[in-house]
């Protein structure tokens, strides 16, 4: 049976592809490139140019090369159902290879695809993506995949996200995806697919010119056709191969009698030549074709129950025999997409309410049920209401909210004028949803709709909390104050909605204006929740409470929210609340720097095997700070980026300017000046847009903290006196929110400004005395050892850091190496070499180890100072250390073993060394090192 989508090869036939020669090695490029990592493909033409046929090439030189192809054709009945191309997808995928994925996942994918029931405890839409991510990564792993869609435009929305998620996610497996859509329906992905690392390459197609088009009628219809009439074809179908083919059958097939009547017979548009063809099929092929147009997913037993009066075995035969169905197994699919929504389009519209309805009594799947009996109403009615009511609850149930908000608008549409409650509600159900699928924007417009309709009342106040929180998302916290202080007015006597009302004032005031203005909210919320007797409510408003005491610098509670953390471990809410996020920031605050990442590991984990990309900003953001702070500067990054990349996909637009800050803070670190106050100057500008204070703040310290790495003493100390004046007006005064203490005295000592210094040392000691802090004790210690030396009392201060360093408790190697370096200086000025050179050789290491490059130089430019053997040849003690041992005959892993420095950091001294004694390899080593 012909394939009339293109002008191509057609099933069971070998037709040459004609005319499209670079296409198809553009295919064999992209195809070849799989082995080396992924890429993408993308068919583009207008209907009826042949995307699918060169798709087909496509999936079938990938199948010659033993790759492997996960495929599918969706069609535009299909663009209603939830991960109904996702099904397709993985129909064939091996079970053993589920099996391997976490279990959140595992069982997110078999709800989504209709192989387990959904159960109570709540899973999250992400979880179903991960899954996916997961299935594509352990295809890969033995041989490369292809993913094939064709008909993009026809995805529906559910499977679209998660084929979107996973594609910005592919880092280097070998996986391909090879696409086809139509030209005018752009891209299936959100704009910011590009920035993920699959290299994309779009195709269009053009027409075919006049010597194609022949070679496409020989090939396809063979020599029945005159010279004459082979002109005229090429000239009325305008390079078009589906136009081409569908006019040479017409005059083939005597549907053409007059061949000079033949440019008068075509149609101005494709789908009218298409549509024209259906009218010369047999009543019972018409009726197989109409019903099949109104399937999702049409099979001849679901085709003949349909008909159950008509011969629907004789139509469908008959149809498939004039090339517009197609029979593969039990499933019935047409042959371009153009002929389905010609057919349907055709049929009168009580024929089509007619055959809805009749559909609707054979259809088992809620969700399938509910569009056929809506799509079969006149009017709005109570029946099909709550039939879509119950499509929207399954389809929420299955992780595809997006395609929940859709149905229950339709039940919105369909409540009866006298019930509207019942519509708002729905609405509120759908704008949930929305929300839920990263459509912020327009939850906001539905939200908007039902406050200005819904009466005083429960669902009105409902609607107006989820509003304040979308209007902070979008327009932040200040504008986001502005909608909560509505719903308080219209609480009435509901205390849980008045909790959560008051919570979401206190959240939304300290991110945009100052603890002093947020905590009478949050108490007030405590004195409900406690006068409401309900347990659950007062544990969630008095985690409120101790944050902001903790944040007004008045103590951690870490012992109290740990113990509710670990008899609340077992739960999953909003991230903002939960005791086991909140324990982790207060160990975090407290120097319990293992506990602290083993806390937020395990929510790291937790979340990511959920899918619950809300959460994943919030813990990344403590993790990499986690792991900055014990050095791992490497993970630290990776875990900033990460932070960054998930705020970002989940949507939460008043989360970027943390997802900048804490990218700068480590860049900072990592010496990346450049980078790092862009990355300031951006979060700078999104904290002022979304009226973030506490980033806003973070953002200073960092830029701070680089001018003093530096040497801009000036700059710093500028920046680091406003910063300080900003927290003591905000409120924030947890000293370990911003960390800027050390800094401040550093540079005001460095400035000579040291009475200035000497105030700021002893407000850091009272800090310490107070909150019992391991870091705190370090930097005042640090920072009176500075001052001494720098009023001459060089021995005292010696003494003094001495101390400092056997008393460090922190688990923090940057800040140990930081007094290491300034120990030896004072060492050094105090003429004490060989104590002095022993220090900042350990500082130097630390920073080398660590990556911490601006304060390499300042450690290597002390070493300088000090004179002697370790400058030989311009080496760093460190240099001649490595130089040493290399040139005995060390291997890198030996060196690094005996110097307590890693591999790469032997690699990196060992550049410098052959630089610097201007000499190529290890030979020369030994020999330049004796000439020294």
């Amino acid at each position: 049976m012909a394939d009339v989508s293109t002008g191509g090869r057609l099933p069971g036939q070998e037709h040459p592809i004609v005319g499209r020669a670079a296409e198809l090695e553009a295919l064999n490029t992209f195809i070849d490139s799989l082995d080396r990592g992924p890429a993408m493909l993308v068919l583009e033409s207008e209907p009826g140019l042949g995307k699918t046929t060169l798709w087909r090439e496509g999936l079938q030189a990938a199948e010659r090369r033993s790759f492997q192809i996960l495929e599918c054709r969706p069609a535009q009945a299909e663009a209603q159902l939830a991960f109904s191309a996702l099904s397709d997808l993985l129909t064939d995928v091996p079970e053993i290879v589920f099996d391997e994925l976490p279990i959140p996942q595992r069982r997110a994918l078999d709800v989504a695809l209709l192989r387990a029931e959904p159960q109570d405890d709540e899973l999250f839409p992400r979880a179903v993506a991960l899954g996916f991510l997961g299935v594509l990564g352990a295809l890969a792993r033995s041989s490369p995949l292809v993913v094939g869609i064709d008909d993009v435009h026809w995805l529906d929305q559910a499977s679209q996200r998660v084929l979107a998620f996973a594609v910005r996610r592919v880092r280097t497996e070998r996986i391909g995806v090879l696409l086809a859509r139509r030209a005018e329906t752009g891209s299936m992905f959100p704009n910011d697919v590009d920035e993920g690392r699959m290299p994309v390459t779009r195709l269009k197609l053009s027409a075919l010119d006049d010597d194609d088009v022949e070679r496409l009628l020989r090939s396809h219809l063979g020599e029945r056709l005159e010279r004459r009439s082979m002109s005229r074809l090429r000239h009325s179908s305008g390079g078009n191969p589906l136009l081409a083919l569908q006019l040479g059958r017409a005059l083939l097939e005597g549907e053409v009698v007059d061949e000079d009547s033949l440019g008068l017979l075509i149609p101005a548009t494709l789908q009218q030549v298409v549509a024209d063809r259906l009218l010369t099929l047999s009543a019972a092929a018409l009726d197989v074709v109409q019903a099949a147009s109104a399937l999702a997913r049409p099979t001849t037993a679901l085709i003949e129950s349909v008909l159950k009066t008509r011969p629907a075995r004789d139509g469908l035969a008959a149809a498939a025999a004039a090339g517009v169905l197609s029979v593969d197994g039990d499933r019935v699919v047409f042959t371009h997409p153009l002929l389905a929504s010609a057919a349907y389009s055709q049929m009168p519209a009580v024929n089509r309410r007619r055959l809805h309805a009749r559909i609707a009594e054979l259809i088992d799947d809620v969700e399938e049920r509910g569009r056929h009996l809506a799509a079969a109403a006149e009017r709005p009615g109570t029946v099909v209401a709550a039939a879509l009511d119950a499509a929207a609850l399954r389809a929420r149930a299955r992780y595809a909210p997006d395609a929940a908000a859709e149905l229950w608008e339709a039940a919105a549409r369909f409540t009866p004028e006298d019930q509207p409650p019942k519509a708002w509600e729905r609405r509120l159900q759908a704008a949930d949803c929305l929300f839920e699928a990263g459509d912020v924007a327009r939850s906001r417009v539905v939200l908007e709709k039902i406050s200005r309709v819904a009466s005083p009342g429960q669902t009105l106040v409902r609607t107006l909390i989820r509003l304040g929180w979308v209007v902070a998302h979008i327009d932040g916290y200040v504008m986001g104050t502005v909608a909560f202080q509505r719903a308080l007015e219209e609480v009435g006597d509901d205390v849980t909605a008045e909790v959560e009302v008051e919570e979401a004032l206190a959240w939304c005031l300290h991110s945009s204006s100052s603890l002093a203005e947020a905590e009478p909210h949050s108490r007030r919320a405590l004195a409900l929740a406690e006068g409401s007797g309900d347990p659950r409510l007062v544990a969630r408003a008095l985690t409120h409470v101790e944050f902001f005491a903790s944040l007004a610098g008045r103590g951690l509670a870490v012992e109290a929210v740990g113990r509710v953390a670990r008899t609340n471990a077992s739960s999953w809410s909003e991230i903002l609340v939960r005791p086991d996020w909140l324990h982790g920031m207060l160990l975090t605050w407290d120097d319990q720097l293992l506990a602290a990442r083993e806390r937020f590991f395990t929510l790291y984990r937790e979340a990511a095997d959920r899918g619950d990309e809300q959460s994943l900003p919030f813990i990344l953001f403590h993790l990499a700070r986690t792991e900055l702070l014990s050095g791992d500067w490497t993970t630290a990054l990776e875990r900033a980026r990460e932070c960054s990349e998930t705020i970002r996909s989940s949507g939460q637009a008043s989360e970027r300017p943390f997802g900048c800050t804490i990218e700068a803070l480590v860049e900072a670190h990592l010496g990346t000046v450049d980078s790092a106050l862009s990355t300031i100057a951006e979060g700078l500008e999104l904290a002022e847009r979304f009226g973030v204070v506490s980033a806003r703040l973070e953002l200073l310290a960092t830029r701070g903290f680089i001018e003093l790495s530096l040497g801009r003493n000036y700059e710093a100390d500028r920046t680091l006196t406003d910063l300080a004046a900003a927290a003591e007006s905000s409120g924030l005064l947890e000293p370990a929110l911003f960390r800027y203490h050390g800094d401040a005295i550093d540079a005001k000592i460095a400035l000579g400004r040291l009475d200035d210094a000497s105030t700021l040392v002893d407000r850091t000691e009272r800090l310490a005395a107070t909150l019992h802090r391991p870091w705190l004790d370090v930097i005042a210690g640090r920072g009176n050892g500075l001052l001494l030396a720098a009023r001459g009392q060089l021995g005292d201060a010696c003494d003094l850091l001495a101390a400092v360093l056997a008393g460090d408790r922190t688990g923090q190697p940057f800040e140990r190496a930081r007094t290491l370096l300034a120990y030896g200086s004072v060492q050094r000025r105090h003429r004490q070499k060989g104590g002095a050179r022993a220090a900042l050789v350990e500082a130097h290491e630390t920073f080398a180890r660590l990556g911490a490059t601006l304060w390499v130089d300042k450690a290597t430019a002390e070493l300088a100072r000090v004179g002697g053997r370790a400058t030989a040849a311009g080496l760093t003690p460190t240099e001649l250390q490595v130089a040493e041992l290399i040139a005995a005959g060390r291997t890198y892993r030996e060196v690094a073993a005996e110097l307590f420095i890693s591999p790469k950091t032997v690699q990196w001294n060992l550049s410098k060394i052959y630089r610097k004694l201007d000499i190529r390899s290890r030979a020369e080593l030994p020999g330049r090192l004796n000439q020294q």
